[in-house]
């Protein structure tokens, strides 16, 4: 999502502007996000600016041993990203662990579970021109690859219907079998980059309400204190929620919930094993909040 800084939205829950919707479906309210989407206006980056994509996350991090056993932790994040006007200009990425020690469950007590090690990749900062962060890693990071969805020319090669977005969506994950699921992880994962063009957000929104399976999950979310609908599409094994607000259609973040048959057998149905909190802004410096 695109659009400038803004002060928190009030307290009161999605319902009071959107009374309806829990007898809406989901489809209905990705529909209805569009429209509230449409006529929507990025905040132009400048000469020297940056658009700073702010994400406050928790990330479940497991530990398996040789036996099937194992256990989980959820950790909490800062991620922020600061990407210049222009592509090839330095961008900058910040890292930051608060902290690592909400233990989800194992097969093992949590005495006997010791927290995962912090990572050099989990905490720090790095720069690189097109937001090539690690140059060593593979593959390579190309300068203005349509594939990649962190560069502007990915969303410059999308079409703007929504019947060709799905068909897109599907050919972007026919390597994972193109199923209603990892349809809809994909189409939030690109959201989550931040940088989705406002134009072009309403037909995603169009795009993700032709993937069968999605119900309305909540009328009234909250994620990190902004209140929001919840979308979701269960698999047994987890439910991944797309969460959008009500009032101006703006997509505010996700969560992951563990289904009726967890992945993991240590992990109890309905714990929430993830969730980001995705705000964008322009600043004037690298670094600048």
């Amino acid at each position: 999502m695109l659009r400038p800084a803004e002060p928190s939205p009030p307290a009161a829950a999605p319902t009071a502007q959107l009374p309806d919707v829990k007898l809406m479906s989901a489809a209905q309210v990705l529909n209805r996000a569009a429209d509230l989407s449409v006529g929507a206006v990025d905040q132009p980056v400048g000469p020297g600016q940056f658009r700073l994509v702010a994400e406050h996350t928790w990330v479940g991090r497991g530990v398996q041993s040789s036996d099937g056993g194992g256990y989980t932790y959820l950790w909490e994040q800062e991620v922020d990203r600061w990407i210049p006007a222009a592509e090839r200009d330095v961008w900058q990425e910040t890292r930051k662990i608060l902290g690592t020690g909400k233990f989800l469950g194992g097969s093992v007590p949590q005495a006997q579970a010791p927290e995962p090690e912090i990572t050099e990749t989990d905490q720090g900062q790095w720069q690189g021109a097109c937001g090539d962060f690690f140059p060593k890693a593979k593959p390579v990071k190309k300068c203005g690859d349509p594939t990649d969805w962190d560069s502007p020319a990915f969303y410059a090669a999308l079409p703007h219907d929504p019947a060709a977005l799905y068909a897109k969506l599907r050919d972007l994950t026919k390597g994972r079998g193109s199923t209603p699921s990892v349809m809809f992880h994909f189409g939030i994962e690109i959201l989550r980059a931040g940088l989705m063009p406002a134009e072009l957000r309403a037909q995603w929104y169009r795009a993700l309400a032709k993937i069968p399976g999605i119900t309305v999950l909540a009328a009234s979310a909250n994620l990190d204190g902004r209140s929001g609908v919840a979308l979701g599409l269960d698999d047994r094994h987890e439910i991944r929620q797309l969460i959008i607000d009500p009032v101006t259609g703006g997509f505010i973040g996700e969560r992951t919930i563990a289904g009726a048959e967890p992945t993991d057998p240590w992990i109890k149905p309905g714990t929430e094993l993830g969730a980001s909190a995705i705000t964008t802004s322009v600043v004037g410096a690298l670094g600048a909040k």
